[in-house]
């Protein structure tokens, strides 16, 4: 991933901090964006493990917010965008709408053959629009009515990280004590950095699942151990 890209997705990161977090981190990341910024030496691998520093401290946050946003797009999305559009655009939308679709298909451009390139472009800017408005909507509601169900996900999503977090020591632990296998130590550490990058919007998700089953690991190394034999 170009450095340039990375520092992008760090400001995206540092844009989008949901309510609650902490202000010494909302500090320290500000900070670190402006040494990002600043520093023409700095090396890819030393970007991203700053992303994925503050990835890490943001996740139970992210996670606890984007559960209330994405139930408030399914409330509140349509009504946003059809508030948006023309007649002409309406009509098509509810041409979509009689053929089966959902507002989710059409956010994720399942629909786009039934636009002209004209089109396409307006509704971008909607849906870009629609979702800053519901990030507004959710904001306000997790800081007033959904406050206290908020802060109790954000605590459920620290416990389920402090266990991830766990589990990846664990992995490291392996890795580093893989020295008569270095490409499954290499192996390991790739799955941990795929994992750690997805939490940091540096890379798509990988499930929890993946990441806490050392059991599969051990077996790979079994594995080599009777290759080694044969």
């Amino acid at each position: 991933m170009p450095i340039e890209h990375t520092r992008l997705l760090f400001e995206r990161l540092c844009r989008q901090i949901p309510p609650l977090v902490p202000d010494s981190i909302q500090k320290d990341m500000s900070n670190a964006l402006e040494q990002v910024q600043d520093n023409v030496s700095l090396t890819l691998e030393e970007l991203e493990d700053t992303v994925v520093s503050f990835g890490k401290k943001l996740w139970p946050y992210r996670e606890a917010f984007l559960e209330f946003y994405r139930v408030y797009e399914g409330h509140m999305g349509e009504t946003f965008l059809m508030q948006k559009m023309s007649p002409h655009l309406k009509k098509k939308y509810r041409l979509f709408k009689e053929m089966g679709g959902t507002f989710r298909d059409f956010h994720e451009g399942g629909t786009m053959d039934l636009f002209t390139s004209e089109d396409r472009v307006e509704l971008c800017e909607f849906l870009v629009d629609v979702n800053r408005e519901i990030w507004e909507y959710t904001v306000q509601k997790v800081l007033s009515t959904d406050r206290l169900q908020y802060e109790d996900r954000i605590k459920e999503f620290e416990t389920i990280f402090e266990q991830v977090e766990k589990k990846i020591d664990a992995l490291h632990t392996m890795a580093d004590d893989e020295q008569e296998h270095p490409e499954l130590a290499a192996e390991i550490r790739e799955h941990i950095r795929g994992f750690e990058q997805g939490v940091s919007l540096l890379g798509p998700k990988v499930g929890f699942e993946a990441l806490c089953e050392p059991d599969y690991f051990e077996g790979r190394r079994q594995e080599k151990k009777m290759l080694r034999h044969v």
